[in-house]
């Protein structure tokens, strides 16, 4: 069952070795835990519409999986992904930090790459270059809402046995609208815009293609739903599953309040495309930094981040969120994750450190009216005058 807990990036546990996962075991256990709970899941097995089946539907029949939260997921799938005590696991230099909580919490060992400067999405040559002996696993971030073709990069990591784990905590909807989501990696972990950071108040979600990895997810969900029915049938030489938040199913009512939130999203796709379509061309105009417009780019932005110089962002923040604007100072920052780092071995990342400097984050979405959105433009232009006369 779902249940509110504090917002934390940090998820505390201390995982025991993987169990050996059999997919023929993996039906048989999905079963008993839906026999074990047959109120809770009443809604999956009614006939009619669950949060499951929209959510498979809107990530093209993927395998979908529920996490108690966001970094919970994240953390689950590094397991699933083999990722050990000592391993080392590739991020983008600007990531969620609850990434880093994750891949400290398996006991591996994260290792920054720069950014494209462009999309400021991971640099597929940076991450080849970072590979080592000890490299487990490649987290790649769909950093804004962004997404862009990584099979080539998937498919020289495979040739590695490395494993690629997509974040598209800033991208359900382009997800939704990418051709075959989570088709060219190990797991996606996801969660509905906006729901990162606040655990338990509704499932975040562990998408896959790959049969081998729906089967490992299923048994753990299984075993921990149900752990003691299943120690008495379960084959000697079948391992404890680690102690994860994987979620079997929903009740009723939390499953028809996560069929409202879907659809709260959305239904914001169409508001949004506008809203950053009109961001560009009134923001450009301006000479902002702003993210590239790609055609090779599924882009549904969650938020519109502009860049200024530093000693500017603070001025500008303080104007907009006087005015009762909803925005984010940093977004991203690299700062953020210098803090986990010794800093005489944290590297250079000239992409990242530059956008973090300057990075403000514009709202899009229902919450944003037109004429709120006409206003705040208004006010930028203002900001960008005034700041040019007093120079």
């Amino acid at each position: 069952m779902i249940k509110r807990t504090n917002a934390s990036d940090e998820y505390i546990s201390t995982p025991p070795h993987e169990g050996i996962v059999r997919a023929q075991h993996a039906g048989a256990f999905a079963d008993a835990a839906h026999n074990a709970h047959p109120a809770a899941s009443l809604s999956a097995f009614s006939g009619r519409e669950t949060a499951r089946s929209i959510l498979k539907r809107h990530f093209k029949d993927a395998h979908i999986h529920y996490g108690a939260g966001w970094s919970s997921a994240l953390y689950t799938a590094l397991l699933a992904c083999h990722v050990s005590p000592g391993d080392e696991v590739i991020i983008p230099a600007l990531a969620p930090a609850g990434i880093m909580h994750a891949i400290l919490l398996a006991k591996a060992r994260p290792v920054l790459v720069d950014v494209r400067a462009d999309t400021k999405l991971i640099d597929h040559d940076a991450v080849m270059e970072a590979i080592t002996e000890h490299t487990r696993c490649v987290v790649l971030c769909h950093l804004y809402g962004q997404v862009t073709s990584h099979e080539a990069l998937h498919a020289q990591l495979a040739a590695r046995a490395i494993a690629l784990i997509e974040d598209g905590s800033d991208a359900f909807l382009s997800l939704g609208e990418s051709e075959s989501p989570a088709a060219h990696c190990d797991l996606l972990v996801g969660c509905l815009p906006g729901w990162r950071d606040v655990e338990g108040e509704l499932p975040a979600f562990i998408v896959t293609r790959n049969q081998q990895q729906n089967a490992r997810l299923s048994y753990w969900t299984a075993q921990h739903d149900i752990a003691e029915r299943l120690f008495q049938t379960i084959e000697p030489e079948a391992e404890e599953a680690p102690y994860v938040d994987l979620v079997g199913q929903l009740t009723d009512s939390q499953d028809r309040y996560f069929q409202e939130n879907i659809s709260y999203s959305l239904n914001a796709q169409s508001a949004i495309q506008k809203q950053v379509a009109l961001y560009d061309e009134a923001l450009s105009q301006m000479g902002l930094r702003t993210l590239a417009n790609s055609e090779n780019c599924v882009r549904i932005l969650q938020s519109y981040p502009i860049c200024l110089e530093p000693f500017q962002r603070a001025a500008l923040f303080d104007t907009l969120y006087k005015k009762g604007f909803q925005i984010c100072q940093s977004y991203r920052n690299l700062g953020q994750l210098k803090f986990f780092f010794p800093q005489e071995s944290v590297g250079i990342f000239p992409n990242a450190a530059n956008w973090s400097g300057g990075a403000i984050s514009l709202p899009t979405g229902n919450h944003l009216s037109g004429r709120e959105q006409k206003q705040m433009i208004t006010t930028i232009e203002q900001f960008k005058r005034a700041t040019a006369e007093s120079a």
